[in-house]
């Protein structure tokens, strides 16, 4: 069983009012963890937990399985991060941004900075200062200052944000051999889901402060195929119903008046009337396609 690299435990933090109440998450070595919700939902808060930024109101976390709070801060220099945008010297080079990095952390060997050059492909841009950077470039660029430490865990809040396709499709590679080629862990957030269906190996839903749910991306495939969604008044006659007639798909009661049919390309008639025949009080009956925004959005709303 691989390794948990960070755990939290009925985490909250509370301003005015919760960023996180009661959240629970685990991130396992070498997975690259797809951390999803909408704008304020307490995707950065976490992170700043996470990373030493700011500290919970209630709870625990551990790191790299240390949890005594006094010796957190040891395995903080385990971690590269880039949290609400990376903070560029825009009137310098990427080495000289790099150099920077390096002396505050106290590395003495020099060859880090071509190495986080190399890695995210800017060891080419010589003199050129960021303030000339695409958007892109920034980014990377960020990546690279988060790697001078040679991190084994990958923190980025929202990384694609504002990125146009080709500058999304060369993040997404990077982050793909970051962590086949050197084994870092990556936990990346973001409120586009379709960004992160081509690169998460896990995720993480949350909504409102609270976990929602956490899952593999191949069980997560398997939910997003094409489903049959029935909203009715007597949930366990269509759930009796759906398995007499579908025995070989998968069936999850997701609320109290709604049952999901997953896998489902019959005839939606034939079910409405076997529905009709042992009384399941039939509210709504949908077929709804294959997507992820569409299981999120089913999962926040029937929660």
């Amino acid at each position: 069983m691989a390794e948990k690299i960070f755990e939290a435990e009925r985490l909250t933090k509370k301003y005015k009012t919760y960023a996180l109440k009661q959240f629970d998450m685990e991130i396992k070595r070498g997975s690259i963890y797809g951390f999803i919700g909408k704008n304020g939902a307490g995707k950065t808060t976490l992170m700043r937990i996470l990373t030493g930024r700011a500290v919970q109101t209630s709870g625990n976390i551990s790191l790299f399985g240390e949890k005594d709070p006094k010796k957190l801060h040891i395995q903080l220099r385990r971690i590269g991060a880039i949290i609400e945008g990376p903070a560029l010297y825009t009137k310098m080079t990427a080495k000289d941004n790099l150099e920077i990095i390096r002396l505050q952390y106290g590395i003495k060997d020099k060859g880090c900075i071509k190495e986080a050059l190399k890695s995210v492909g800017l060891e080419d841009t010589g003199s050129k200062k960021a303030c000339h950077f695409s958007l892109g470039m920034k980014q990377r660029l960020g990546i690279a200052m988060a790697l001078i430490g040679r991190p084994e865990f990958l923190v980025l809040d929202e990384p694609v944000n504002g990125l146009d396709p080709e500058g999304i499709l060369q993040l997404r590679k990077l982050l793909k051999k970051l962590n086949k080629e050197q084994g870092i862990t990556i936990l990346i957030s973001s409120h586009i889901l379709s960004e992160l269906d081509q690169l998460a190996t896990c995720y993480g839903f949350i909504n409102k402060g609270k976990m929602q749910e956490q899952i593999s991306a191949d069980e997560l495939i398997a939910k997003c195929k094409p489903y049959l969604s029935i909203r009715a008044g007597r949930v366990q006659n269509v759930a009796a119903v759906l398995k007499h007639m579908f025995p070989e798909n998968e069936l999850e009661v997701v609320s109290e008046n709604r049952v999901n049919l997953y896998g489902f390309t019959g005839s939606t008639k034939e079910v409405i009337k076997e529905l009709v025949l042992n009384d399941a009080d039939v509210k709504e009956v949908k077929a709804e396609g294959a997507s992820l925004e569409r299981y999120y959005m089913s999962l926040i709303n029937n929660k």
